[in-house]
Parts: C-alpha cells; sequence; structure tokens
C-alpha cells in the first residue's frame, strides 16, 4: 500500500503533476503547451514566458515515453561514442551540444568503452525508445549496425574514417593521411629513424598506423622494429615506457611519433629523465593538440583536429535531416593540421 502524504507534510514539487494541470494554470488548452515546449518558436513571446516559468514553478516533467507514443519521437536524440572518459571528446560533445542548445531536443549519451560487440546492443536499446535521431560518433564496425540503419524510422549520423561504409550523414577524416602526413613532416625536418608509438585499438589508430608505414616505406626508412604498442592504466607513464623499450630495440632512434598528446608527453619526459635533447636528438610528435601540448617544454608539435567543428556539423546534418531539410554535403572531410611546435626541428 502507498504512504499518504500526513497534514504537516508538503507533496514533493512536481509530483504527479501534469500537461493538463500546467495548461488550467496558464489557461490554454494541454495541445498549446506541448507544442510550445516542442517548438517554442510557434508561440509569442509572452505566452512562451508564462508557460516557461508555470512549468518551472509548477516543476513538471514532461513524459517523453508519452510524447513518443503521441508523435513520432520523444525528442531524444542519441549518441553513441567509444570514448566519453577520454579528453578528445569533449571538444565534440561541446559542438553537438550547441548544435542542439536552441532547438527542441534533448541529447543522451552511451559509451562502448571500445567494445564493438557492443555498438549493435546501444543502438537497439535508442531505437526501441523511438529517438528523434542519432549520432554513431566512431563505430568500429558497421557489419552489424548497417542493417538497424537501414530499417531505422529516425535518421542516423555518423562520424567515421572516410573508409568506413557509411556514405549519407556523415563527417570525418582521412585517418590514413592523418598518419602519413606528419611522418612525411618529421622526415622533412631531417629524422629519419622514426618509431610509431602506440597500438592500433580501433580502426582509426589502425589506419594511423597504416599510414605511418606507407610514408616510411616510400622513403626506404620503415624498420617494423620501429612500431610498438601496448596498454597501461596511465597514458603519460605508457609513453614512457614504450620509448624506453624503443630505445632498447634501437638505441639510434631519432624521432617519435605518437598516437596521442598524452603519449608524447610521456616520451618527453623520458627523454628529459635521459638527458636526451628535443629537439635536436630526438623529435617528438603528438596528436590531437590537447591544450597542454602548447604549455610543455618545449612544446609539443601535434596533430590538431577540428573536434568542435566535427561535433558541431554532424548535429546539424543530423538536425536538418530530422526536420527533412537538405543536409548539403552527404560526406564531408573535416581534415586535420599539424602544428610545429618546439619537439621538432
Amino acid at each position: 500500500m502507498g504512504k499518504s502524504v500526513g497534514p504537516g507534510r508538503k507533496a514533493r514539487r512536481g509530483a504527479h503533476v501534469k500537461l493538463s494541470d500546467v495548461a488550467k494554470k496558464v489557461g490554454v488548452s494541454p495541445i498549446t503547451i506541448s507544442r510550445a515546449l516542442r517548438n517554442p518558436e510557434i508561440v509569442s513571446e509572452d505566452l512562451r514566458e508564462t508557460i516557461l516559468r508555470t512549468v518551472s514553478e509548477m516543476g513538471y516533467i514532461p513524459n517523453l515515453a508519452a510524447r513518443a507514443l503521441a508523435g513520432r519521437h520523444n525528442g531524444v536524440v542519441g549518441v553513441i561514442t567509444p570514448a566519453l572518459h577520454q579528453y578528445g571528446f569533449a571538444d565534440l560533445m561541446i559542438g553537438i551540444e550547441n548544435r542542439f542548445r536552441d532547438a527542441e531536443f534533448t541529447v543522451q549519451y552511451s559509451s562502448t568503452l571500445h567494445h564493438a560487440k557492443g555498438e549493435a546492443g546501444l543502438l537497439k536499446s535508442f531505437l526501441t525508445q523511438k529517438p528523434a535521431g542519432v549520432i554513431i560518433a566512431g563505430a568500429e564496425s558497421y557489419s552489424d549496425l548497417l542493417p538497424l540503419i537501414g530499417n531505422a524510422a529516425c535518421p542516423i549520423a555518423h562520424i567515421t574514417d572516410l573508409s568506413q561504409e557509411p556514405e549519407k550523414l556523415v563527417v570525418g577524416l582521412d585517418h590514413h593521411a592523418a598518419g602519413a602526413e606528419p611522418t612525411r613532416f618529421l622526415l622533412s625536418r631531417g629524422y629519419e629513424r622514426i618509431g610509431f608509438i602506440g597500438r592500433g585499438g580501433d580502426v582509426r589508430s589502425r589506419r594511423r598506423i597504416q599510414g605511418y608505414e606507407a610514408a616510411m616505406r616510400e622513403a626506404g626508412r620503415f624498420n617494423p622494429d620501429l612500431v610498438i604498442g601496448g596498454d597501461a592504466a596511465s597514458r603519460i607513464g605508457l609513453g614512457r615506457e614504450l620509448f624506453s623499450r624503443l630505445l632498447q630495440r634501437v638505441p639510434d632512434i631519432d624521432a617519435a611519433f605518437a598516437q596521442s598528446d598524452e603519449l608524447a608527453l610521456g616520451v618527453l619526459i623520458e627523454c628529459k629523465a635521459r638527458g636526451i635533447r628535443v629537439p635536436e636528438d630526438v623529435g617528438i610528435c603528438g596528436f590531437n593538440d590537447l591544450e597542454f601540448s602548447s604549455f610543455t617544454e618545449p612544446t609539443l608539435t601535434t596533430v590538431h583536429l577540428p573536434r568542435y567543428d566535427i561535433g558541431y556539423r554532424v548535429a546539424d546534418m543530423l538536425l536538418r535531416a530530422i526536420r527533412d531539410e537538405p543536409p548539403g554535403e552527404d560526406k564531408v572531410n573535416c581534415g586535420f593540421s599539424i602544428i610545429p611546435r618546439g619537439s621538432t626541428r
């Protein structure tokens, strides 16, 4: 049996507040309240302010399940990502949030933690809730996803390596080129024995390793002993460990291209501990252009990805699809840029 609220206790704010209660308080129909909450621009400014103030005062919380039953979707945009916990995802997330900020949608996130087998399950979970749309940000494989995408009742946008399958509603970059061009940059600065640090844990990092190998083979400099990967709780600590192991393999190594700025920072710390001069004896290039990379000593040469722009553009592409507007472009290459700093000649 449920407990009744005694005379000396107040009911919780918002408890059992219905759409009809808000409508009665404002003096309009429930459908007007519903439409105003979904599309605020369709009512006058004065009425909109009155409705929003009343909703806040009464603590009304829209029922997304009821909204989904009544309309095409529940007003939620789902985002599936392999790495909510990584620094680089924050800028991408801010881009997504800023594009949806003034729209009528709520953004919800779910992370696979790099487990490819969980991608299809998360997509199914979102689709059963009738979302307005879904963004798949960095899928490892589309083999299990494509059938779900083809039968989905909502648009699905993608952040991918451009070699992957989706051809519509795609924003991404060519990670093979993002591995090859920094390697060529290091070669152009006079470095010859360039190590590659970081494992190929996902399709993007594997493509970068392939790009590095292609550039080194072009220059006649490829040596498989120069490629090293591993895993550890601290990526900075891992950078130190991997570079130390590379020195044992190839004592005359003269540069390191790391899969992340954290790994590159570990290489820099290990060089300082050993008295190795950077950039004179060893050049270092990171990847991602995280904030700290411009404050190390020396500052880190790195590869900049327009993460905010990627997030904003994929959100804009999805929003246009939800509203049945032309997407502009089906597939957008956001590119990358090399940021030369003090850790290279």
